[in-house]
């Protein structure tokens, strides 16, 4: 009931609208209003977007306005200062062409650079020798001060002089007057040559050195006899003694000198023997090792020993690889016969002949002989020996033994040997990379037939 009463009540207010609608506005429809509402909006739009772009344009119009204004004061500003720069430019070209008749009328018709490199010219010699002048002017200057000190300095000399020469006049005449002499004449005939009186003065020292001499040897002889006299004979008879000592010091000397003498020459000699002796001892000993080997060359004992040699080197390599073979159980050794012993290391190392090992066993030992045996004849040759070949042996190894002798044998190929095995073993032929198969004559009278199968 209340939901009628709502909607009778809306359908009321409709109705209120729908007239007041045809009242305001006739002629048109509802459905043509909505459309019109929004073409208003349309228009105001459009109006609202011309007026904000009037206004920026007036905005705009009135900065050009300006500017133009501003660039019509500078152009006004501009036309003033040509005004005053041609007026400038037309008094300075008056002034100049003043200048150049001024200029015409002191130089003539020559040329202003010529006249001003004559110019230049004479005033770098005016210069120069304005130089030249005040240098000379200096020397002169410096000459006249040194003139002037060395005037100065004369004149001293000369009154230090006047004032040595009458001192030495008045010592002279009070020596004069003190001495024998009558007269200066006297004296000059009595002085004595300058030479003579320096050989003179000579003689005088060396007699008071000599005299100072003798008087410390008198003391001196004084002090060490004491009081005692000596008689002439005594002193006669050390004299004698004194020279027959110093005769044997001498000849004692030239005993030494020729002993010395004598000494270095049998030093030089005694170095001279020890190069012989140690010459003579190394010529000794090589023929000493030349006996030697002329005696091992002598028959077959040379080629003996370097075949005994190279079976104990053949039979380490063996021993190596047999004990690669036997897992460290079996190895090689050469008895003092030249014989092949094999030493059990896996019973406290007992050494025993080959013939106790079994067939597989020496197998073994035969491949590891031949494989070492092969090797010395690869490195000792002089071509190289590539190929080895093993024929049957296997079908007495067990699987596991089978295993590490194929095992050996693939290791070779780093040792640049290549090793071929004849055998008709089936699990040695599964284990092998290349293989040549030989099949066998057919009844029908066909041939053996080679046929080469790779892994």
């Amino acid at each position: 009931v209340q939901a009628e009463r709502k909607l009778a009540e809306s359908e009321a207010a409709a109705a209120a609208l729908q007239g007041r609608w045809a009242s305001e506005l006739p002629g048109i429809a509802p459905e043509e209003a909505v459309a019109l509402h929004q073409a208003m909006q349309e228009r105001d739009a459009r109006a609202e977007d011309i007026k904000e772009r009037l206004n920026k344009s007036v905005t705009f119009l009135e900065e050009k306005e300006q500017s133009v204004q501003s660039l019509q004061q500078k152009l006004v500003e501009l036309e003033k200062q040509l005004i005053q720069w041609q007026t400038e430019w037309q008094g300075n070209r008056k002034q100049l062409a003043e200048k150049e008749e001024r200029l015409r009328q002191w130089v003539g018709e020559q040329r202003v650079e010529e006249l001003i490199a004559v110019t230049q010219s004479q005033l770098d010699g005016l210069r120069k020798a304005a130089a030249d002048s005040a240098r000379r002017f200096k020397e002169a200057d410096n000459l006249k001060q040194e003139s002037a000190k060395k005037d100065v300095m004369a004149r001293q000399a000369l009154t230090s002089a006047s004032e040595h020469l009458e001192q030495a006049q008045a010592r002279w005449q009070q020596l004069l007057d003190q001495s024998p002499f009558d007269s200066e004449q006297a004296v000059l005939e009595a002085a004595i040559p300058a030479d003579k009186a320096e050989r003179l003065a000579a003689e005088i020292q060396h007699h008071r050195e000599r005299e100072r001499e003798l008087v410390s040897q008198l003391r001196e002889l004084e002090q060490k006899l004491g009081g005692a006299e000596v008689s002439e004979e005594q002193w006669l008879a050390c004299t004698e003694r004194l020279k027959l000592r110093r005769a044997e010091d001498e000849a004692a000397l030239s005993a030494k000198a020729r002993a010395e003498r004598d000494l270095e020459d049998v030093q030089q000699r005694h170095v001279r023997w020890t190069e012989l002796e140690n010459k003579r001892v190394e010529v000794s000993h090589h023929g000493e090792q030349l006996s030697k080997l002329q005696a091992a060359f002598r028959g077959n004992a040379f080629v003996e020993y370097i075949a005994e040699e190279q079976l104990m080197q053949v039979s380490q390599a063996a021993s190596q690889r047999l004990r690669f073979l036997t897992k460290q159980r079996y190895s090689l050794e050469v008895d003092s016969g030249g014989g092949f012993v094999i030493c059990d290391d896996a019973n406290g190392g007992v050494k025993r002949p080959v013939s106790t090992l079994s067939g597989g066993e020496t197998f073994l030992t035969s491949l590891s002989l031949a494989l070492a045996l092969s090797a010395q004849i690869q490195l000792r040759g002089q071509y190289p020996l590539q190929f080895f070949f093993l024929d049957e042996g296997f079908g007495t190894l067990d699987p596991d033994l089978l295993d590490t002798v194929i095992t050996s044998l693939e290791k070779l190929h780093d040792d640049r040997l290549a090793v071929g095995v004849i055998s008709h073993v089936p699990e040695l032929r599964a284990r092998l990379p290349r293989k040549l198969v030989v099949i066998p004559a057919s009844e029908a009278g066909g041939g053996s037939r080679v046929v080469l199968e790779s892994l």
